[in-house]
């Protein structure tokens, strides 16, 4: 979850400050750089502070201007609290080694007591220190052609867990890095060699990229790679794709924007997956043929947090278009022994494609069988080069941790993979494939309307008790669930979220006067039983935020109206979404929350 960069070339530590404020999105408790200027150091020069990347700026004040090598590390917190000793880097107690880490050690505790056995007085409650330790016994009580490389990779034996680790100490003219479970690639560009968490920071520095795969350890030089042992070393390639810079232009800040930036990135993920007639769909890029997918005995869908609320209407979408059973997991709990075999299809989907539990998940699927797949938004990603096929979402870079535009991106990739593997008649595929087409415009449109209404109901939401979401059937339950989750992560306001005919089943007791029910209530064949529920709720003196398309008497139910626009009935997720995720950022921003990095959170989560 943490990031790392590391460069050598001139002012490595410049190029180390941008490649960490790229990465941010993956941690902000804290943030520091560590630096070496020339073959005469005799210690390393450091420097970390809680908070953001730009406090490090402020705090190195240009101290590491001309260093020749440098690594650095934006964190997110898993070993210990939010304090500047808990901050990467860490040093050995002469200042020679320094390293970075992200993972997990889940022999720590062992191996602090080990070192502690040996002398060394840890200074942090991470499970990182213990390395840089280890690593310094190992160079200092071995003999003198024991050099780095070795002691190296004697240290990596003996951790168990995940890791993506930077070294650099003085003496050693490069990095070591090492990779086990957690992403770690190789840049190169003009004059330099990069080392980061993910190819964000690349883009600008490098036009090459060196993918490691776990169990690689490496030491990089100016030169280029080379290996511990006889390790296969990776070969570079072209660095593809487009870089969108972290810039909210007009707006405010990056979630907003992002949230505007929804019909273009459906447009995108659209754009070449539609015939030209309008009359099918196809998203290509899929091991196993439309053909053979549709023989399947079931195809599985794993993901984390947002992306698996987007999985329950894609499974959504395939129980409906196609005769294969499908079911949606929460990757962490996904059952694969039970569920994988040869006659199987196991997607993972996510943003970052580096999502652990999801990576699990379908290895285990594998394991047991199944084919795998992926759905992801960054190219490169450990997922995709794992599955070796799928579909990219094509949603362009989303900085801000909540996501917003990757959710609508792969709920329509999803429903494109559907449609792809269909048996529903031309003519009804003909009418979803039009209006599908027309979303990116609808939606357009229903962001410049929502204002008023939103107003509204973030001034009712946050002057009331934790607001009740609820819908009913498949995909307004699904998007109810999404939009509790959006106001919990930008807000920090607990909510609670289910299909309306629970709410008698308990949950109704939660209701006073007052309580703000918001109910997602599309016209489909559930609209009676919703009208049902959120009577239910009005006769115990909720007050109804009421997002819908209906015009009909179920709107005199409303405290506050969000009209949603009309269109057709499996499309309805993409409509329903806007406002909640309107809402989520306006009652965010009232609060007070840093709605682009909301605390404890991180875009990307690679530990388990």
């Amino acid at each position: 979850m943490c990031g790392i960069y590391g460069s050598i070339s001139e002012d490595a530590a410049v190029h180390v400050l941008e490649g960490l404020r790229k990465l941010e999105y993956r941690g902000y408790d804290s943030a520091g750089l560590a630096a070496i200027f020339s073959d005469d150091d005799v210690h390393i020069e450091t420097e970390r502070t809680i908070g953001y990347v730009s406090d490090l700026v402020n705090k190195a004040n240009g101290r590491f201007d001309g260093a020749r090598i440098s690594i650095g590390h934006t964190r997110w917190a898993t070993h210990g609290g939010v304090t500047d000793n808990n901050a990467h880097p860490h040093s050995s107690e002469d200042g020679k080694i320094t390293i970075v880490h992200n993972g997990i050690i889940e022999n720590s505790v062992d191996l602090s007591s080990r070192v502690s056995k040996l002398g060394y007085k840890l200074s942090s409650e991470t499970d990182t220190e213990v390395i840089v330790h280890l690593l310094d016994y190992e160079l200092k009580t071995q003999p003198d052609n024991y050099g780095f490389l070795e002691a190296f990779g004697s240290v990596i034996s003996k951790l168990e867990g995940s890791w993506a680790i930077a070294v650099i100490a003085t003496g050693l003219d490069g990095i070591l890095v090492s990779r086990q479970g957690a992403p770690l690639v190789i840049g190169r560009g003009e004059g330099n060699i990069s080392v980061s968490s993910d190819i964000q920071p690349f883009y600008g520095a490098c036009s090459e990229v060196a993918y490691m795969k776990d169990g690689d350890n490496f030491l990089l030089d100016s030169v280029g790679i080379h290996s511990i042992g006889d390790m296969e070393i990776p070969e570079f390639e072209a660095l593809e794709g487009i870089y969108d810079e972290q810039d909210p232009g007009n707006f405010p800040h990056m979630m907003l924007k992002e949230i505007h930036d929804q019909p273009t990135a459906l447009s995108n993920v659209l754009s070449g997956r539609i015939s030209s007639d309008g009359i099918s769909a196809q998203l290509s890029g899929f091991s196993l043929p439309p053909e053979d997918i549709k023989k399947l005995e079931r195809i599985n869908i794993v993901a984390c947090g947002t992306a698996y609320y987007a999985s329950e209407i894609i499974s959504s979408y395939i129980r409906k278009f196609t005769r294969v059973r499908s079911e949606a997991f929460i990757a962490s709990e996904f059952p694969a022994k039970s569920v994988c075999s040869p006659n199987t299809l196991t997607i993972g989907v996510s943003q970052s494609g580096e999502t652990k539990d999801t990576l699990d998940a379908l290895f285990n699927a594998k394991k047991f069988g199944s084919h795998v797949s992926s759905m992801c938004n960054v190219i490169g990603s450990t997922m995709a080069r794992f599955t070796g096929n799928g579909a990219y979402l094509h949603a362009g870079a989303e900085y801000a941790v909540a996501s917003t535009k990757v959710f609508s991106n792969m709920v329509a990739a999803g429903l494109l993979f559907a449609l792809t593997i269909s048996d529903i008649p031309t003519m009804e595929k003909r009418t979803l494939v039009k209006e599908l087409r027309k979303l990116p415009n609808i939606i357009t449109k229903q962001i410049l309307d929502l204002d008023d209404s939103i107003e509204l109901a973030t001034e009712m939401i946050t002057q009331s008790s934790p607001p009740i979401f609820i819908g009913r059937g498949g995909f307004s339950s699904y998007i109810a669930k999404e939009g509790a989750l959006k106001m919990m992560e930008i807000s920090y306001i607990p909510c609670l979220s289910l299909p309306g005919g629970e709410l008698k089943h308990g949950p109704i007791a939660l209701l006073s006067e007052g309580s703000p029910v918001v109910a997602v209530v599309p016209s489909d064949s559930q609209l009676n039983l919703m009208e049902s529920s959120i009577r239910e709720c009005k006769s115990r003196g909720a007050k109804i935020i009421l997002i819908t398309d209906n015009e009909g008497p179920l709107t005199e139910l409303a405290d506050i109206l969000i009209p949603t626009p009309s269109t057709h009935p499996d499309l309805s997720p993409f409509v329903n979404i806007l406002p909640l995720q309107m809402l989520a950022y306006r009652v965010g921003v009232e609060k007070g929350v840093n709605v682009d990095r909301p605390r404890n959170l991180a875009k990307s989560v690679t530990v388990v």
